[in-house]
């Protein structure tokens, strides 16, 4: 039985993601055909159980999840990265909207999970998988500011090189297929500024989930019939 008291809504959309890689390495998994390499555990897969694509829906998301897996900290550490970045462009439906901690709390889900340790988060994708979901869209655990989302694809997928042109509105073979078309816009980039600055590091407090949980304190404690004061005309 899963673990929500309410589905997830099944979202379809357009996407553009962002993913860094190593140089030379390809930034999305098709079982052997891309990389030979075995995908580890993730926080929406356990390695060898599945192949998952993780996207940031934007390039500081994507750079945060750099800085705070090598727990990147000083300015001469993040110039020395050189690492290859990735916008994609996604096309598929099905997709689980757990993109707020409003939509984990409307679930019956621990919004905790979405940004804690990733065996928290597994067993929830196995759930999604097996229900139907082709992938879940969540708050950054790595990019701790408003609004910051991920998106993870369940299953293989393969790049579809777009040279120095927009980015396709639909890949080949149309939605949901396994081509993704894109783009590489750097092959020696590193972490912006305002990723390390807003990195949520694995053992810290991350302000964003904490700042939604005293803000619905807040709203649950305020007098019935009474309404908050506008702000005065600027």
């Amino acid at each position: 039985m899963p673990s929500w008291t309410s589905e997830p809504a099944a979202v379809a959309g357009r996407w553009i993601g962002y993913r860094h890689v190593a140089e030379g390495v390809p930034p999305l998994w098709y079982g052997a055909g891309s990389t030979t390499l075995r995908q580890e555990s993730g926080r929406w897969h356990r390695e060898g159980e599945a192949l998952v694509q993780y996207l940031a829906l934007s390039s500081d998301g994507a750079w945060a999840e750099r800085v705070r897996y090598e727990s990147i900290r000083t300015e001469v550490r993040r110039r020395r990265e050189r690492r290859s970045l990735w916008q994609l462009r996604v096309s598929v439906d099905g997709i689980a909207d757990l993109s707020t901690f409003e939509k984990w709390e409307a679930c019956g889900l621990d919004p905790a999970v979405a940004v804690g340790d990733h065996a928290d988060s597994q067993p929830l994708a196995s759930e999604l998988r097996r229900a139907g979901y082709r992938g879940v869209l969540s708050p950054s655990a790595a990019l701790d500011a408003a609004g910051a989302v991920n998106l993870a694809l369940f299953g293989g997928r393969i790049e579809q090189h777009v040279n120095g042109l927009p980015l396709p509105e639909e890949p080949v073979g149309g939605a949901n297929g396994p081509w993704l078309p894109a783009i590489l816009l750097t092959d020696r980039g590193a972490p912006t500024p305002f990723a390390m600055a807003h990195t949520c590091f694995r053992s810290g407090h991350h302000r964003t989930l904490a700042e939604w949980r005293s803000g619905r304190g807040r709203r649950r404690g305020r007098p019935a019939g009474r309404r908050p004061r506008p702000d005065p005309p600027s």
